[in-house]
């Protein structure tokens, strides 16, 4: 059901990450980075409900690109889920802003779209962006522990930043001390619920323990205990949230934080087998607490495979963009990647 920011099924047992085989690539789209990272494949799909497209780019040394609510259509099949949009995982800009464009697009009744834009983005990916304003911040919507290597990390891109000409600045962040986990996890739990109820729909199976793991059942649970009036007013609380955060971008053309607030962890340390699945989900969030305000503002957002830890972990850069901004993300993103080539970059543990 694409909830956690790892990937271990019971089914299967866990992917790993071509980097470092005991730890994880990331989740949801974990299966899609380690296929690209180990070089099975150059571009893999993805998918971004809380940050499953730039939790994997950030744990396999890869490029993971948000785009804004309404870019992708999720016609014909999926209606809007508000949080989640499609993607792609990619080694290189070229390669997002190329996928980027063929994925594009709106069909008639999609209930959000966004504008196409000016030009193909693998055009606006090739322009100058000019003299950016950049805010650094290091502000956490919930309450995590930062690793030493991230913040090093985070400093040097912002440090990179400054050298190719930007204005880059340390503030607060405008989500400081908003406690967003308890709403934001009544509306995942009610679209987990929707989830197993559509493929209840499918395949005729009634969902029990015997085939669905105990975090996605007690999501599915916590789903189907909240009231319409109870969701009515988590999307409220939501998008209040949004239209707050979102005036920031008025002042700053972009934000910069830390992609997650670790290295990628290791098997087990997020588990969805645990016997405390409130606790695995809390554990996830603290994994991971700049991402999913992305989804919940409905802003593009990229992670770049800017730097590595001493044990040679990739380490990701998170920018934030304004409503629509992919192109400038990906024109910042080519700068980045000419000042510092990542491609070339190969794990220790190619396909083979």
């Amino acid at each position: 059901f694409g909830i956690l920011p790892v990937t271990e099924p019971r089914r299967y047992g866990p992917t790993r990450n071509p980097w470092d085989t005991e730890r994880t690539p990331g989740g949801s789209s974990g299966g899609s980075a380690a296929a690209v990272a180990a070089g099975m494949v150059p571009i893999a799909h993805a998918n971004d409900g809380g940050g499953s497209i730039r939790i994997p780019a950030a744990c396999c040394g890869l490029v993971g690109l948000k785009p804004s609510r309404g870019r992708i259509s999720r016609a014909p099949d999926l209606g809007d889920h508000m949080l989640s949009t499609d993607g792609a995982l990619t080694r290189t800009i070229d390669d997002a802003a190329a996928m980027l464009d063929l994925m594009s697009g709106h069909e008639v009744g999609d209930a959000t779209w966004a504008p196409p834009p000016e030009a193909p983005f693998a055009e606006l990916s090739r322009r100058d962006p000019g003299k950016l304003r950049v805010a650094l911040t290091f502000d956490m919507p919930i309450e995590a522990q930062l690793d030493p290597a991230y913040e090093r990390a985070t400093r040097d891109a912002a440090e990179l930043l400054e050298s190719l000409g930007h204005h880059v600045e340390e503030v607060d962040a405008p989500w400081k001390g908003a406690d967003l986990l308890p709403t934001f996890s009544a509306l995942w739990a009610t679209q987990v619920a929707a989830s197993v109820m559509h493929g209840q729909l499918v395949t005729g199976t009634e969902p029990s323990a015997k085939n669905i793991e105990p975090l996605s059942m007690w999501l599915y649970e916590t789903g189907n205990s909240i009231q319409a009036p109870q969701y009515v007013a988590a999307v409220a609380v939501l998008q209040a949230f949004a239209r707050g955060i979102v005036s920031f971008w008025n002042d700053w053309d972009l934000v910069l934080t830390p992609s997650l607030a670790r290295p990628p962890v290791r098997h087990g340390e997020i588990d969805p087998l645990g016997e405390n699945p409130a606790y695995e989900f809390k554990k996830s969030g603290e994994f991971t607490p700049w991402t999913a305000g992305m989804n919940v503002t409905g802003q593009p957002a990229i992670s770049l495979p800017l730097a590595q830890s001493e044990d040679g972990l990739p380490l990701g850069a998170h920018l934030i963009g304004a409503p629509l901004a992919e192109g400038l993300l990906l024109a910042v993103g080519r700068q980045l990647e000419q000042a510092r080539p990542w491609a070339e970059r190969i794990p220790p543990e190619p396909a083979g």
